[in-house]
């Protein structure tokens, strides 16, 4: 249904197919202000699985940010905006948002997964892969790769990801921020008047704000 003329629609669906798709998983640490806290102690956490097709699958934990930009936009600003979730707005802890990222404006997909090449639906929360706390009880976590272990304000890392196409582009690279967005293209520190253009970059924003980070780490696997 629509949920408003800048905004996809919000569906809960089951599809099948039977092929396993290949992902790069990133994990985020991170707090709601600037000023942050210590590896180890985040209040903020999100898990983001970037399919080779261009899928995305978002999953956030302890979630106490709100007030922010969300959404997937190009860097003119075109896009979507990630839909309230039940009475909670914009975003809130242990909730899903599948998309294909691969146009301009998709659908999100609210309580759903992608397995199997199917998007499938979780009937409620679905908790990151290393579970719904703050942070991690050991970092690196086995079989990830740590690019970020220390407090850090306005910064990014860069994310090898497979290759995939995100907004009509090939991209091979993912850039994390640490004000609670990925860019594509090239990193931001972009942490002042952010909105849909602002930084002018493709982009995926998660209640984006003047905010920081801790732990950033990332790993690939297939689903």
């Amino acid at each position: 249904m629509p949920i408003g003329a800048a905004r996809a629609s919000v569906w809960r669906r089951k599809t099948t197919t039977s092929s396993v798709t290949n992902y790069t998983l990133i994990r985020y640490e991170g707090h709601t202000t600037s000023s942050g806290t210590t590896p180890g102690s985040s209040n903020s956490i999100y898990e983001i699985y970037i399919f080779t097709n261009g899928y995305i699958e978002l999953r956030i934990g302890n979630w106490p940010g709100t007030g922010g930009i969300v959404g997937q936009y190009t860097s003119a600003g075109t896009g979507v905006a990630f839909p309230n979730a039940g009475s909670f707005s914009p975003m809130t802890q242990n909730v899903n948002y599948l998309w294909n990222s691969t146009g301009t404006s998709p659908t999100i997909y609210l309580d759903s997964q992608y397995e199997n090449g199917a998007i499938v639906n979780a009937y409620g929360s679905l908790a990151p892969s290393l579970g719904a706390g703050a942070y991690a009880s050991t970092w690196p976590p086995a079989g990830w790769t740590s690019l970020q272990n220390a407090h850090a304000d306005d910064q990014f890392v860069t994310v090898p990801i497979s290759s995939t196409t995100i907004m009509g582009t090939t991209r091979t690279n993912a850039y994390v921020g640490s004000n609670f967005y990925i860019t594509f293209g090239s990193g931001s520190t972009n942490y002042l008047s952010l909105s849909t253009t602002n930084p002018a970059l493709d982009k995926f924003m998660f209640n984006a704000a003047d905010r920081s980070y801790q732990r950033v780490a990332y790993k690939t696997g297939s689903k």
